[in-house]
């Protein structure tokens, strides 16, 4: 039976041997898994019941012999503490038992406190991955989301409406949550359905390590919704746009990504721009098409995988025995 705990300032250096055999880039995942994680556990748990965590856990699974075998690290979603996604999973060769053990200790520990959807996004070529959390652990395929680099910019536009832009307050929250739930695709909407907290800016902004910001796209007589856009970054040169928009306006689209990079460009001319596009949403694969055209660059296409605390599936299989290392985009 694998030995399962929360991790501690003395695993440090076994996980960090244990990341340089599975992970070429194991400097940069140690200073990002644990420089900050690991100190930020220790206080939340001090301070916080599991409703109000909103800092990642990490947890590290042995066996009999005490040899470290791989570690996960989850993190509730914002907003929202009764749904947590993995973020990270690095187990060690011909630990695939160990790695399940340890989801499954993670479902049981959390879903004991109320916790009721856990969530994985998962690269879909990391085949062996998905077969660990799908045939070992329960989890479903709901849907799948890709990331793009923005390399071609000649399709943006001067030609901007900035009176259809608004800034996002928190009282805007639950009309545009309920615009998102609305452009799901039906096939998807119990899963992956989001509440008014989730949009709520964060509480002291400048503390977190990111920073974000959002507006509403109205039309400016009814002030109906075409679109929620969000602009991340977590250094101020690699920015993210994030988005959902009407079906009906995608033709817009253009306008509304030249409106980010005009709102990126005052605060740093020297930028990376990725986008985020979600299958799920309705007007999903008219956008995918348009990222194509435009000969934006795909960098990464995730499976979603669901598993729903209360819909516990059982298979037994058997898993191959090689190395996994899965990090999250941290969106």
């Amino acid at each position: 039976m694998a030995k399962i705990k929360k991790i501690g300032f003395g695993d440090l250096i076994n996980i960090k041997k244990l990341m340089s055999v599975v992970c070429s880039d194991n400097i940069l995942n140690y200073r990002r898994l644990f420089l900050g994680s690991v100190p930020i556990t220790y206080l939340q748990n001090l301070f916080y019941s599991v409703h109000f965590r909103k800092f990642p856990e990490t947890y590290v699974v042995s066996d009999n012999n005490s040899n470290l075998k791989g570690l996960v690290t989850v993190k509730a979603i914002w907003g929202n503490p009764y749904k947590w996604q993995i973020k990270r999973l690095f187990l060690d060769k011909n630990s695939h038992e160990e790695g399940k053990q340890l989801i499954e200790y993670i479902i049981a520990k959390f879903g004991a406190r109320g916790v009721d959807t856990f969530s994985v996004s998962v690269n879909d070529n990391q085949n062996e991955m998905i077969d660990l959390f799908v045939k070992g652990c329960g989890f479903r395929f709901c849907s799948t989301e890709s990331f793009w680099s923005v390399s071609n910019i000649n399709f943006l536009t001067e030609n901007i409406d900035e009176t259809q832009f608004k800034n996002f307050k928190n009282s805007d929250a639950k009309r545009c949550i309920d615009f998102y739930n609305e452009n799901i695709n039906s096939l998807y909407k119990y899963s992956l359905s989001r509440e008014k907290e989730e949009l709520y800016d964060k509480f002291a902004q400048g503390l977190h390590s990111d920073t974000s910001f959002k507006y509403i796209v109205e039309d400016n007589d009814s002030k109906n919704i075409k679109a929620v856009i969000k602009i991340l970054t977590f250094d101020n040169k690699n920015y993210i746009f994030d988005y959902v928009i009407s079906q009906g306006y995608v033709d817009m689209f253009p306008m509304i990504l030249s409106f980010a990079v005009k709102k990126i460009t005052k605060r740093n001319k020297n930028f990376k721009l990725y986008v985020k596009n979600r299958k799920y949403l309705q007007a999903g694969e008219q956008l995918e098409d348009f990222f194509k055209n435009n000969r934006f660059e795909l960098l990464q296409n995730n499976a979603i995988l669901v598993r729903d605390f209360f819909k516990n599936v059982k298979q037994e299989t058997s898993l191959m025995n090689s190395a996994i290392v899965f990090s999250g985009f941290e969106v």
